[in-house]
C-alpha cells in the first residue's frame, strides 16, 4: 500500500463509520468536507477509475437519469438527485472503487466499522435499557449516539445487520483462535442489536448475509453458525420472559401493504415509465391512512416513484452488475462482499428510501448497498472481471 492510497482508506472508513456515530445527517454530510482533500490527493486514480470502470459509466448514467427527472418534478423539490448531490455520490463510488481494488484496504474498512458497531451497540444496550422505563424484549433498541433521542430502530437494526454479516465472515474458523473467539464476541454484540431492535426487514437482509457466508465457507462458517444460533436463543428466552414477544407478533405489516398500494394506485401512464422526478414529495398526508408517512418504505418502490420504470431498470442493472462482480470474488475465495451487498439489498426491499443519494430520509441506503457495491467492483480490478478496461487502475 501507497501512503496515500492508505489516506485515502482511513479518510473514507471515517466518513463511513459517521453512519454510526454521527449527530445527524447534516453533520455526517458537512463531515464530507474532511474527507475531499484526501480523495483529490488520488484524483489520478479516481480519474482513472472513471474512466475505466464500465460498471462506474452505468452509475453516471443513472445519476444522471436522477437528475434529469428533476426537471418535471412538481416543486418545491429535495436536495436527492441534485447535480451537486450526483456528483458527490460518483466521486465516492469512484474512491470506493479505487480503494476496493487495494487488496486488503476493503476489508480492512469494513473490519474497522464492525467493531466500532459492536462498541457502540454495547453503549447503545446498556444507556437505553439503563432506563428503568425500558424494557428489553419490549422497547426497541435505538442507536443512542445518533439523534438526541436515538436512531430510529429500523435504522439501528439495519447498521446492526450489516455488521453481524461482516462480524460473521471475519468470525470463521481458522488457526488463530484468539482472533476468532474476539470477532465471536463481536458478532454476539452485533447479532443481538438486531433481535433487540425488533425490526424484520434488517433480519431478513442479515439472514441473507449470513446465507451467503454459510454458502461459500461451509464448514468454516459452523462455529459462527452455532455462536449465532445461541445469541438468538438468548434473545428469545429473554423476549419470553418478558412478556415481550406479543407486540413483536401483533406488528403485523406495519402498514407496509396499505403504504405500498397508496403510491401504486397514484402512478400510472408517462409517469409509470418517467416518474413523479426525483426531488418531489414522497410522503403521505397523515389524512389518508391515519398517520403520516416519511417515504414509501421499499428503496425499489421509491425508485419506481420517483424515477419511474426507467430509473427501476438502470437500479437493477447497477445492482445486478455489481452483485454480479461480488459473486465472483466469493467464488474466488472472498466473500465478505456478496454477504454484504445481499444483506443491504434484501433489507432494502421493505425499508428505505433513494439509493444512490446522500439526502434520503432514511441515510442509510448509500451504506447498506453503494458501498459495499463499489468495494466489491473494485476488488476486480486485478482479477481481469469483465467490467473494466485491462489497463484500469494499474
Amino acid at each position: 500500500w501507497k501512503s496515500r492510497e492508505l489516506l485515502l482508506a482511513g479518510a473514507l472508513g471515517f466518513w463511513v463509520a459517521g453512519f454510526w456515530v454521527a449527530e445527524d445527517g447534516w453533520h455526517h454530510r458537512r463531515a464530507l468536507w474532511l474527507v475531499f482533500p484526501f480523495v483529490l490527493l488520488g484524483g489520478d486514480q479516481i480519474v482513472r477509475a472513471a474512466s475505466g470502470v464500465r460498471w462506474l459509466w452505468l452509475v453516471a448514467l443513472l445519476l444522471g437519469w436522477q437528475s434529469l427527472s428533476r426537471s418535471w418534478a412538481t416543486p418545491p423539490l429535495g436536495q436527492a438527485g441534485g447535480i451537486g448531490d450526483s456528483f458527490v455520490v460518483f466521486a465516492l463510488a469512484a474512491a470506493l472503487v479505487v480503494t476496493g481494488g487495494k487488496k486488503g484496504l476493503g476489508v480492512w474498512i469494513v473490519g474497522g466499522l464492525a467493531i466500532l458497531g459492536a462498541v457502540v451497540v454495547l453503549y447503545s444496550l446498556l444507556t437505553f435499557y439503563g432506563s428503568p422505563s425500558r424494557d428489553l424484549g419490549v422497547h426497541r433498541l435505538r442507536n443512542m449516539l445518533v439523534y438526541s433521542d436515538g436512531l430510529n430502530a429500523v435504522l439501528t437494526g439495519m447498521l446492526c445487520a450489516a455488521g453481524a454479516v461482516a462480524g460473521a465472515w471475519f468470525a470463521r474458523s481458522g488457526e488463530n483462535k484468539a482472533r476468532q473467539a474476539s470477532w465471536l464476541v463481536v458478532l454476539a454484540v452485533l447479532v443481538f442489536g438486531v433481535m433487540a431492535s425488533q425490526s424484520r426487514g434488517p433480519m431478513l437482509g442479515m439472514m441473507a448475509g449470513l446465507a451467503m457466508v454459510c454458502f461459500f465457507e461451509r464448514r468454516s462458517f459452523i462455529p459462527a453458525g452455532l455462536w449465532i444460533g445461541a445469541v438468538v436463543g438468548l434473545y428469545f428466552c429473554v423476549v419470553l420472559w418478558t412478556g415481550g414477544s406479543e407486540g413483536f407478533v401483533e406488528r403485523g405489516s406495519a402498514g407496509r401493504i396499505a403504504i405500498y398500494q397508496w403510491f401504486l394506485e397514484r402512478i400510472s401512464g408517462l409517469e409509470l415509465i418517467f416518474g413523479w422526478g426525483f426531488g418531489a414529495e414522497s410522503s403521505i398526508p397523515e389524512e389518508e391512512l391515519g398517520w403520516f408517512v416519511h417515504h414509501p418504505h421499499s428503496s425499489y418502490l421509491t425508485q419506481l416513484i420517483l424515477g419511474g420504470a426507467l430509473g427501476l431498470a438502470l437500479l437493477v442493472a447497477v445492482l445486478g452488475w455489481s452483485w454480479r462482480e461480488a459473486w465472483g470474488e466469493g467464488r474466488r475465495g472472498e466473500c465478505l462482499w456478496v454477504a454484504l451487498l445481499s444483506c443491504g439489498v434484501v433489507t432494502l426491499i421493505v425499508d428505505g428510501g433513494e439509493i444512490f443519494t446522500l439526502h434520503s430520509i432514511p441515510r442509510l441506503e448509500w451504506l447498506m448497498v453503494v458501498f459495499p457495491a463499489a468495494l466489491a467492483v473494485g476488488r476486480g480490478l486485478k482479477q481481469g472481471a469483465p467490467g473494466l478496461h485491462e489497463d484500469e487502475c494499474s
